[in-house]
């Protein structure tokens, strides 16, 4: 008798990850054991644990798709694995991810079907140089999609991804904030010449917020900074992004900002939060998807923190308020408004006049003295 939860040990680990797959094995496991006289011992101890991944933070069918059966499809035999390095307080930096891969024939034509989809969470502090930071932090995070964590957590979230800034305390010598980002990928492949983006499913903005808290927990204790309480940001989402609007002649003002214009047609923009504490936009083309300018205005503490020591030293042009760099692709100015200090950024767009429609748009929101100087924003 000893040796039979041994052997079933190895059989586990051969066992299909999806759901339908294991129940087809273990109806015949089940079968040959009622033979032996193991019957009984099977009954009392199937099904087998569910499997966790991310530091112990995710569970196997706990509700968003990509952790159940539904993330494999038509595929009995789909696989979900998981890989993951643990931050440490000698190295606080730390990954893990969860894939998922299936491969069958579509009922509906025959045709083979592959998905392969990722789910990565990374945990570290910010980059030191500028350029990579707002690269990482603007591009992949601050986009008119995305909106803010609830429950007043610095950083923002969409049903792809998002980033929490971590407290003070994880913070690294040097006063770079930590933080911890997710990102669903993923790609549907049909036929010979059929591809597609296809992110893994988080279930929504909301349920990705609470995936990310809970990664984020995770690792932070791993470190040694974790807080007395855990976070939490399971309450309802606010502050909504907008509906996509069309634009179709170079002359239309984009974000909502009158003055504000790219000079090129048929291009779509997101208006994201507008916020006190956030207010983002993104634009890009109608037809091609193809980015064309993201802007950003960040003022609450922790996440406007992500940004220190970047803006220089500087006024960003000539009679511009606070200190700033107007680069290649990104261009970023720090200032005093309203009592407080908020950053304004744009990606993409080398054109100040860009920023300085949005920054003194927004400063006038807000309740503060214009950015740019008179006639920069014409």
């Amino acid at each position: 008798m000893n040796e039979a939860p041994a052997q079933l040990g190895w059989l586990r680990r051969t066992l299909p990850h999806s759901r339908r797959g294991r129940l087809v094995l273990i109806s015949a496991l089940v079968l040959v054991l009622a033979g032996t006289g193991l019957g009984t011992w099977a009954a009392d101890t199937w099904p087998w644990p569910k499997d966790r991944y991310c530091w112990g933070a995710w569970e196997e069918d706990s509700g968003p798709g990509f952790l159940g059966d539904e993330a494999f499809g038509d595929d009995d035999d789909g696989s979900r694995t998981g890989r993951e390095t643990a931050p440490t307080r000698e190295r606080p930096t730390g990954s893990c991810e969860v894939a998922i891969a299936s491969d069958y024939k579509s009922s509906y034509d025959g045709d083979k079907v592959t998905t392969d989809q990722k789910v990565s969470v990374e945990y570290g502090p910010v980059p030191k140089a500028a350029e990579a930071r707002l690269a990482m932090v603007q591009d992949g995070f601050l986009g008119g999609d995305m909106v803010p964590l609830p429950d007043g957590l610095p950083g923002t979230v969409n049903g792809r991804g998002g980033l929490l800034v971590l407290p003070k305390s994880c913070d690294t010598q040097d006063g770079r904030p930590t933080v911890a980002t997710m990102h669903a990928s993923g790609t549907y492949t049909s036929g010979p010449s059929y591809t597609k983006n296809d992110p893994a499913d988080l279930g929504g903005a909301r349920q990705a917020a609470v995936l990310l808290v809970a990664a984020a927990n995770r690792a932070m204790r791993a470190a040694g900074c974790a807080p007395d309480e855990p976070l939490r940001g399971s309450s309802p989402l606010y502050d909504l992004p907008g509906k996509e609007e069309r634009h179709f002649s170079p002359s239309d003002d984009v974000c909502g900002m009158r003055g504000l214009r790219l000079g090129t047609a048929d291009t779509e923009d997101q208006i994201g939060a507008v916020t006190r504490d956030l207010q983002t936009c993104s634009v890009r083309g109608d037809r091609d998807g193809v980015p064309y300018l993201n802007l950003a205005m960040v003022a609450q503490p922790r996440l406007a923190a992500v940004f220190d020591g970047i803006a220089g030293e500087r006024p960003a042009a000539r009679g511009w308020r606070g200190t700033g760099t107007l680069g290649k692709e990104h261009a970023i100015v720090r200032a005093d408004c309203a009592g407080r200090p908020v950053i304004f950024l744009m990606g993409l767009s080398t054109d100040p006049d860009h920023l300085a429609v949005f920054a003194n748009a927004t400063a006038a929101r807000l309740g503060c003295a214009p950015i740019a100087p008179k006639g920069a924003d014409r």
